[in-house]
């Protein structure tokens, strides 16, 4: 994940319109000009500051991550004002949840690449979104992927689940062709067995501890129909010898303990996933570049036991 002194950080007329210029932002994202007077009166007086005690006010500001994170929003929230870009894109601090930048631009782009990449992984397994007619995006924050699948999958009821609060109740009120629910830290979730014929989940394993995947495996495979496809990303990149690693580095006070950095090595998917899955397809760094893509389908007689040793 991006750190986030290297967060990007839209703050001119040109950025703004790449935005307006990416392909699909005006199907969705509306743009309406709006006065940034409050801004500028803001930023006004923050330069009329010695420059020695604005320094000083920064360095503070950087060892306080929560104070940073705080300051940087409201600043971001603040220029997509000011270019008009609030309507309905969400604030800056539910697109950090999910890409760990609070940059519109990096959103937009990044929820579109997703949607290509998930078509591309479905193609190569002899699938196609449109194919089906249920399906749920496991982990789906503040709508970044769905929205670019809407068209892709016309004919299908789109659901959304989430454990954060603040995002699903975004989606609720600006994702209209989409039905919300709020998830549990742990199963079972609010649907009925055998629901949904795709379930696809991005960067949502590459962050739960060891026990939490295996629950939530087995409870994607209990709301899965029989051969359902699911679609999943790992990280590879630091998975060691043992296949498995997490790390509780992942953006101190901003997540809990069990969702933090996971590794996955391809062996250890193919086993542990395989003993609640059929593998179809491990396609290395096919989501954005970054993760890799595991497609899934679901068993027509389900493996009543896994072990995991």
């Amino acid at each position: 994940m991006a750190a986030l002194s290297k967060a990007t950080i839209l703050t001119d007329e040109i950025g703004a319109a790449r935005l307006k210029n990416l392909t699909g932002f005006t199907r969705f994202y509306k743009i309406r000009p709006i006065e940034p007077q409050a801004h500028m009166f803001a930023l006004k007086l923050w330069r009329q500051l010695p420059a020695p005690f604005r320094l000083s006010i920064i360095n503070a500001v950087q060892q306080n991550k929560r104070l940073y994170r705080w300051l940087l929003f409201r600043h971001v929230d603040a220029k997509d004002r000011a270019a008009g870009l609030n309507i309905n894109l969400p604030p800056a601090e539910l697109r950090y949840r999910v890409s760990s930048t609070p940059d519109a631009e990096n959103f937009i782009t990044v929820g579109r690449i997703c949607a290509a990449d998930i078509q591309s992984a479905l193609s190569k397994v002899g699938r196609d979104l449109g194919s089906f007619t249920r399906i749920l995006d496991f982990g789906c924050g503040c709508g970044r992927t769905m929205v670019h699948l809407k068209d892709l999958a016309s004919a299908a009821q789109i659901d959304g689940t989430d454990i954060d609060t603040s995002a699903i109740e975004w989606c609720r009120h600006h994702i209209n062709f989409a039905n919300f629910s709020l998830s549990n830290e742990n199963p079972p979730i609010d649907y009925q067995s055998n629901t949904f014929d795709f379930i696809y989940a991005i960067s949502v394993f590459t962050h739960l501890n060891e026990d939490y995947q295996f629950r939530w495996l087995d409870e994607l495979r209990r709301i899965a129909k029989p051969d359902a496809i699911l679609l999943l990303t790992v990280d590879s990149s630091l998975a060691g010898e043992d296949g498995f690693v997490f790390q509780r580095s992942y953006e101190n006070g901003l997540f809990p303990a069990w969702y933090q950095n996971a590794f996955h090595s391809k062996e250890y998917v193919l086993t542990k996933f395989g003993s609640y899955f059929d593998v179809l397809g491990y396609f290395p760094r096919g989501m954005n570049a970054h993760q890799d893509v595991v497609v899934l389908q679901k068993r027509k007689i389900p493996v009543d036991s896994v072990n995991h040793a």
